[in-house]
């Protein structure tokens, strides 16, 4: 009869454990740097601040509609947090809010306080039942552009001169995806001794590894268009050939990956006319430059060749134009 009892007891207790648990509510952080309040209002003692993507949960069964959530972090830690930088998961795919959170962040006047807490989110996401696929490799693109917006924060007159030791540290951390980059057009890969006005940043292979193994794609699509942004453009003056290696690493690679790509409209009209500033006047096209004609043209040729015949229709007649007035005798 004692026995029966202790199992009817365990039974019961393991039922109410599982509709806590099924009934426990789930919120996400928004807005990094949010209050964890003893008592819900603003101006209540702070428990400690909230992280961007930080994970809160509610045992309230009921939805509660006010400005504070009574909430309890990883830890245990239970506290009131407002409302409004917050999103309750698993009523519907949190993929786009937290997307809009991080553009909201990356485009208002964010602290670098703020955009390290979303590149630390960003960088410990993985690929699971929350993120698959395409908005995994989103957000994981998303992170780059994150690094060099925190990047630029930390080095604007604002904050440079607190946080040299972060930058030393944000390149130690990230050798492959950030490098020091000079005005003369250069890489290198410490701060010490870099020339004046030199800038780190993210490095555009970063962007362009990733497009290079999506192709085709939309995630791969976004990264080579990416790619093309921060990949500096070369001042070439009136140097035709230079143009061409210009436009052979920016737009016409961007082309060779994403030829129905969302921004081949835009980068095939840009390229067209940088060519057309150069073959609809013979006579003053001066093809003086210090790089290989040859091999230059040669180059951007075969890579036209690759592509699309409506491409061609846009680039042949004026690359002939440049190639028969570079290649005089």
């Amino acid at each position: 009869m004692y026995l029966r009892r202790l199992v009817v007891l365990i039974l019961i207790a393991t039922c109410t454990f599982s509709i806590s648990a099924q009934g426990r509510k789930q919120y996400i952080v928004l807005d990094p740097g949010t209050e964890l309040y003893l008592f819900p209002e603003k101006k209540s003692e702070v428990l400690r601040k909230l992280s961007f993507g930080e994970i809160l949960s509610s045992e309230n069964q009921k939805e509660a509609d006010s400005k504070f959530q009574l909430l309890t972090d990883k830890d245990g830690l239970t506290g009131w947090v407002d409302s409004r930088a917050l999103f309750r998961m698993g009523s519907k795919g949190s993929y786009p809010v937290i997307t809009k959170a991080i553009e909201k962040l990356l485009y208002q006047d964010s602290g670098p306080n703020e955009l390290e807490s979303v590149f630390t989110y960003l960088t410990k996401i993985e690929e699971g039942p929350i993120f698959q696929g395409n908005e995994y490799l989103f957000l994981k693109i998303r992170r780059l552009v994150v690094l060099q917006r925190y990047a630029e924060v930390l080095q604007s007159p604002e904050y440079r001169s607190k946080t040299r030791q972060k930058l030393e540290d944000l390149l130690k951390n990230n050798p492959t995806e950030l490098g020091v980059y000079s005005k003369t057009g250069n890489w290198t890969d410490t701060l010490s001794n870099a020339p004046e006005g030199s800038k780190l940043k993210v490095r555009p292979e970063t962007f362009w590894k990733v497009a290079e193994a999506y192709p085709n794609s939309k995630p791969g699509d976004f990264a080579a268009y990416l790619a093309v942004k921060y990949t500096p453009e070369i001042r070439c003056g009136r140097d035709p050939i230079c143009v061409l290696q210009d436009e052979e690493n920016r737009r016409l690679k961007y082309l060779l990956l994403q030829p129905n790509g969302n921004y081949a409209p835009i980068f095939s009209s840009h390229l067209e006319k940088r060519l057309l500033h150069f073959s609809k006047d013979r006579e003053t096209l001066v093809c003086d430059t210090k790089l290989p004609k040859e091999a230059g043209l040669k180059n951007f040729r075969n890579k036209v060749q690759e592509l699309p015949a409506r491409y061609g229709k846009k680039f042949y007649s004026k690359l002939k134009v440049i190639e028969e007035e570079c290649l005089k005798k």
